[in-house]
């Protein structure tokens, strides 16, 4: 009965070591020919709901929290001049910021900075 309780125990130890989560910090996304990656770095403390400007109609592709960063791709997206306009419009505020016009090649990926003043926030492919 000892050893049936012993094995149990070593059993459950190496299935939650096996089931446990793995980090892998990455400060940069990886390109991906299924999307455009995006990495925001919020620094203003308002959740932003984060759009793609594309003939002029805001498509949603998803949400940057504040004071945080975070990674999101843009998928399914015709870049026939591969230019490219995002929108950052702030949760419960009224004032949007919006990226200049960048041009991304294939397997480029989109940095933008949102910061606390929208005159601080930037934008770049690379």
């Amino acid at each position: 009965m000892r050893n049936l309780r012993a094995g149990i125990v070593v059993l459950v130890g190496l299935l939650s070591a096996c089931g446990a989560p793995r980090s892998n910090v990455d400060s940069s996304p990886a390109p991906s020919s299924h999307g455009i990656p995006v990495l925001i770095d919020n620094q203003n403390y308002s959740d932003m709901d984060i759009y793609l400007l594309q003939g002029g109609q805001p498509v949603l592709v998803g949400q940057a929290s504040g004071l945080s960063k975070t990674t999101l791709t843009i998928r399914n997206v015709i870049l026939g001049s591969g230019r490219l306009r995002l929108l950052a419009q702030p949760i419960g505020a009224t004032r949007p910021i919006r990226t200049q016009t960048l041009i991304v090649s294939p397997g480029e990926s989109v940095f933008w900075t949102i910061g606390s003043d929208p005159a601080t926030s930037s934008a770049y492919a690379s």
